[in-house]
């Protein structure tokens, strides 16, 4: 049997009002709700005060989660995606208004967010060079651009990455696990992999696959090792890293399942990125196995490179002695140069002493 209208009572509903879900058939039936019944038909309002009791009671069992929050994070970020979409609606109002009369511009570029289905396929994003890594980045307001804070840091003069850690547990019989997602910041690029790696994700890492020395992270306590001791823990660990890969040139957003192993012991952070590409900033999967890696994804194997100097100061140094070395190559023996001199010292003297002005002084003593 056919649900009618709650307002008319004539015809069958088509819609629901998200506050109170009164059935209604129509935009005319739907405002005279909210006329008769005071509804504002928002399934909340942001204004309204909401105690700490309610907060706490709206958690979850495990604390991980809370509707409240993430209702109010949405939200904010939804805020401010508006005041960033109207700042380029008025950008883009002003350069109409200084363009051109008449006419159609063809050279006036389409906004990232107007572009049209059949062009969808040939456009591009935009991209930076980061020390040598090609950074694809996405438009601001999206959640991956908002949490890149890779930045080059003048206190310690050099380049910091932000990480995202991807933990990919030991998958066993009739169990399937969840992944493990972490974004780590200020990592620097002289440092080895393992050492950027911070205290929540190795502790996680104790927990997915039960590394010796970690009692106490395994229990849930504090642990008390250092981040040497966590290295060092971690090389014996024998865990397996791998990258997400891309072709290096490209200038377009698509997601790959295509990973490559990482020489985390030969290489530092910096060269291990150097000629790849990242969107906003890498991602890396840790796995024991290429087993727990997650479905779809394919590790590809390639030809192991020379080892290059894993030490940005060494490689200095090396390069300012081979330029050294060309220098004192290049420059002439002083010798030659000596002797040339002196002949021509010599022939100098000779000159004076064989020189005849020509002309008679014999009238300046008459």
């Amino acid at each position: 049997m056919a649900v009618l209208c709650g307002v008319c009572g004539i015809k069958e509903f088509k819609y629901k009002c998200p506050r109170c879900l009164v059935q209604t058939c129509s935009l005319e039936c739907s405002k005279k709700h909210k006329t008769r019944d005071n509804c504002s038909g928002q399934t909340h309002d942001p204004k309204k005060y909401i105690s700490s009791e309610a907060l706490k009671q709206a958690d979850d069992d495990k604390h991980e989660r809370n509707a409240y929050v993430q209702r109010d994070y949405n939200y904010l970020t939804q805020l401010k995606r508006m005041v960033h979409v109207q700042k380029m609606d008025a950008r883009m109002k002003n350069k109409r208004v200084l363009g051109p009369v008449g006419g159609h511009n063809s050279n006036f570029k389409k906004r990232r967010y107007d572009i049209d289905e059949d062009d969808r396929d040939s456009t591009e994003c935009q991209r930076i060079i980061r020390r040598g890594v090609n950074c694809l980045m996405l438009p601001k307001g999206m959640q991956r651009s908002s949490q890149n804070r890779s930045k080059w840091d003048k206190t310690m003069d050099l380049f910091v990455w932000s990480v995202e850690w991807i933990l990919c547990p030991m998958q066993e019989k009739g169990e399937k696990k969840e992944l493990f997602k972490h974004v780590s910041h200020r990592i620097k690029e002289t440092d080895f992999l393992v050492q950027g790696m911070g205290k929540n994700v190795f502790q996680k890492c104790c927990e997915f696959y039960r590394l010796a020395g970690t009692s106490s992270c395994i229990e849930g306590e504090d642990g008390s090792e250092t981040k040497e001791e966590r290295t060092q823990i971690l090389q014996k660990s024998g865990l397996k890293f791998y990258t997400k890969t891309f072709p290096y040139n490209t200038t377009h957003i698509m997601d790959s399942k295509k990973l490559v192993e990482l020489a985390i012991h030969e290489k530092c952070i910096g060269e291990l990125l150097k000629n790849t590409t990242v969107i906003e900033f890498p991602t890396i999967f840790v796995a024991m196995t290429e087993a727990d890696l997650p479905e779809g994804y394919e590790v590809l194997h390639q030809e192991p490179r020379p080892l290059e100097h894993t030490s940005t100061l060494n490689k200095f140094i090396d390069n300012a002695r081979e330029e050294e070395d060309a220098e004192e190559d290049s420059q002439p023996t002083e010798e030659p140069v000596q002797k040339e001199t002196q002949d021509a010292s010599d022939s100098d003297s000779d000159s004076d002493d064989d020189y005849n002005p020509g002309l008679s002084m014999d009238f300046l003593t008459a």
